[in-house]
């Protein structure tokens, strides 16, 4: 057996590094030129089922949350039926979500922080825009053009949201008959349902919980919030898929509360200060406003704007008075762009 003097050895040694390090560097530059720039928005959309869309949703709120479930859900299922661009994102897979829910008790198990994570609890349990919405309106616009999405889908999913009691009885039917994914669920009951007039997660669950005869923390409304999750996910599917039938309006026909309708006569965005026009926007008025309170004519409270109450009690009068000014920006907002930037 030959043996390798010092000298010999060094130089091997250095000619192995080299060719270790160029091997290294070699293996990166492949890497970097496999890597494809995403396309730009939007990504377009397949039609999907939208009860495997409620069960995905559902699931997706065990592992994600509100916001980063529903956007899970609905990426999971197009990364199926569209492809790529939607395979490019970094996902578990529904079998990796259910596995990690059967084994993260026993340690060890471990999901990836997901996209719209962020929007739990209202925007990191600030009680705001709730997260399932929120989550479903950020796919809207990955996948469809923004002046739809801006114009016809998210209002009517918003508008939805404040007018549905939920859960939905096709959520609590699941739930019941064991056909949701989860290993475990939360609850297996049928829970209460509840319109919650608006799409703060404050609201929504404070409303739900002082009807419901549950608190915030219990495992009931955790469990009525995953089905939530689901069934937005499934309504988005609905609207999406009509949305490439040309038949939006059947599923859900927009259209604000009268209350809203008759607010907006004077109050909303406008250059007319003096008339109320310092506001905008379509959500339930009554969520965060009392109408008895703000339109009694003398009053000395202040607005959130720093200005009298009883300044605008005379203007938002002349609007509802009839109503007819509210029917009049209802019917509009059907018809029209009402471009609110």
């Amino acid at each position: 057996m030959k043996t390798l003097g010092r000298r010999t050895f060094i130089k091997g040694a250095a000619i192995l590094s080299g060719a270790t390090l160029c091997g290294a560097v070699n293996t990166q530059k492949a890497e970097a030129s496999q890597q494809v720039e995403l396309p730009p928005l939007p990504w377009g959309y397949a039609k999907l089922d939208p009860e495997e869309l409620r069960k995905l949703g559902h699931l997706g709120y065990y592992a994600f949350e509100c916001a980063g479930g529903a956007f899970w859900a609905l990426v999971t299922a197009l990364k199926e039926t569209v492809g790529y661009p939607y395979t490019a994102l970094a996902m578990p897979t529904k079998e990796e979500v259910i596995d990690y829910l059967k084994n993260k008790k026993k340690g060890g198990a471990h999901l990836p922080q997901a996209f719209m994570q962020y929007g739990v609890g209202g925007v990191g349990n600030y009680g705001t825009l709730c997260g399932a919405p929120n989550g479903a309106a950020s796919l809207m616009n990955i996948a469809v053009p923004f002046k739809e999405v801006k114009k016809e889908l998210i209002p009517r999913l918003l508008r939805y949201y404040e007018t549905e009691g939920f859960p939905t009885d096709l959520s609590n039917q699941y739930a019941v008959n064991k056909e949701f994914y989860p290993p475990k669920y939360k609850s297996g009951k049928a829970l209460p349902q509840v319109v919650g007039d608006s799409v703060l997660c404050h609201v929504s669950v404070g409303t739900w919980c002082e009807k419901s005869g549950y608190a915030s923390g219990s495992k009931e409304r955790s469990e009525r919030c995953g089905r939530i999750t689901g069934d937005i996910a499934a309504m988005t599917v609905k609207m999406l898929n009509a949305s490439m039938d040309g038949n939006l309006a059947t599923v859900f026909p927009m259209s604000l509360s009268q209350e809203t309708a008759e607010c907006r006569t004077c109050h909303s965005k406008g250059k007319e200060y003096e008339t109320g026009q310092f506001t905008r926007g379509a959500m339930e008025c009554g969520s965060c406003h009392d109408e008895d309170l703000i339109h009694k004519g003398e009053n000395k409270l202040n607005t959130a704007y720093g200005v009298e109450i009883g300044t605008w009690a005379g203007a938002a009068v002349i609007g509802t008075a009839a109503g007819i000014g509210g029917h009049a920006v209802a019917s509009r907002m059907n018809k029209e762009d009402n471009d609110e930037e």
